[in-house]
């Protein structure tokens, strides 16, 4: 049986719910109490927190070499700042985002039901970030597949949520969330592609660079050769 009550371990206990096993995590939901919106909201930001080390990570130890490493001030001031105002927005946007498929798809439009089911949803943005980044440091398509699937992850914990909690009808959530995933699969796209677009330009603006360098290299190895004999030749010439 779930652990529903608020505490700093069963949050964490949840987030390992919720990613391996969503299904049962929300069947059971549904029997849990309801909670205050101050411990909704300690929950989103606990796992805001756990967003933030895995940014931390990504652009420390799971960053490319090419990448400059961030300034302490951004990595223990700014960044912990940005996140921590941004929980005032995501607790809410989730929550009323909830609140707007369920009144589509014809569940519970309850502000506290769809704040929570909010709150469980972004507990496994983390886990999955941290994995999008770790591919993406094997290989840059690895990490695309790995938001390629995410992209679709959101849409079925969101069906999840709404049929198993919020007690929504399965057809119709299935095709409003349906549409909801194409929306969020071309946009995944747009953004692969300008991102693609993007590194290629990179990688050919270092392939000229590093060409450059070999000919100026190449170049300077043959002016130190003339030099050479030429000094060689003088040489030669004074001994006679």
């Amino acid at each position: 049986m779930h652990k529903f009550s608020f505490s700093f371990m069963n949050v964490i206990e949840e987030a390992g719910e919720v990613l391996i096993k969503p299904v049962s995590f929300f069947k059971d939901l549904s029997k849990a109490p309801e909670e205050s919106l101050i411990s909704l909201y300690l929950r989103c930001l606990i796992y805001m927190s756990f967003l933030y080390a895995v940014a931390v990570i990504s652009t420390t130890l799971l960053a490319p070499n090419e990448f400059p490493s961030p300034s302490l001030i951004f990595l223990f001031f700014e960044m912990p700042t940005a996140y921590l105002l941004a929980s005032f927005l995501i607790f809410p946007i989730l929550g009323f985002l909830y609140m707007f498929f369920s009144w589509i798809c014809g569940g519970n439009t309850g502000w506290k039901k769809n704040f929570r089911a909010g709150t469980a949803s972004l507990s496994v943005f983390w886990a999955i970030l941290l994995l999008q980044s770790f591919g993406g440091l094997i290989h840059i398509y690895l990490g695309m597949w790995i938001g390629i699937a995410f992209t679709a992850y959101v849409p079925f914990l969101f069906f999840l949520a709404l049929t198993s909690y919020l007690k929504a009808p399965v057809k119709r959530t299935a095709i409003v969330l349906s549409l909801f995933m194409i929306v969020l699969l071309y946009l995944q796209y747009s953004r692969m592609n300008s991102y693609m677009k993007d590194h290629k330009i990179v990688e050919n603006v270092n392939s000229q660079k590093s060409t450059t360098i070999e000919k100026e290299k190449q170049e300077e190895r043959e002016t130190m050769e003339i030099i050479r004999k030429a000094m060689e030749k003088a040489k030669a010439e004074e001994q006679r």
